[in-house]
């Protein structure tokens, strides 16, 4: 693997990041008013939905950081070597 490709996927992988925070929250706070829709009280039903939202939110960047964190370990070992620079010959 070329070594601009290896950069420019770590580059987008942090830029991806807000978004999955933000897809998890949604997808979390859609589940959230699925459980909660047995609850009888609205505030307790906002409350669960976001807390459960915030719960997936959180999860899901935690896990993005920690994997992020990893990835110019995992792309080191498929780069490219870097050529060695040039040896120069002194003469004396």
């Amino acid at each position: 693997m070329p070594r601009w490709l290896a950069h420019l996927l770590v580059i987008s992988g942090w830029l991806l990041t807000p978004v999955l925070a933000w897809a998890a929250s949604y997808v979390g706070l859609w589940a959230g008013a699925l459980i909660c829709i047995r609850l009888s009280q609205p505030a307790a039903m906002v409350g669960m939905a976001l807390g459960i939202s915030a719960l997936a939110g959180l999860s899901v960047l935690a896990f993005w950081v920690r994997f992020m964190r990893r990835v110019p370990h995992l792309l080191s070992h498929h780069m490219a070597p870097l050529e060695p620079p040039p040896s120069v010959a002194t003469s004396d």
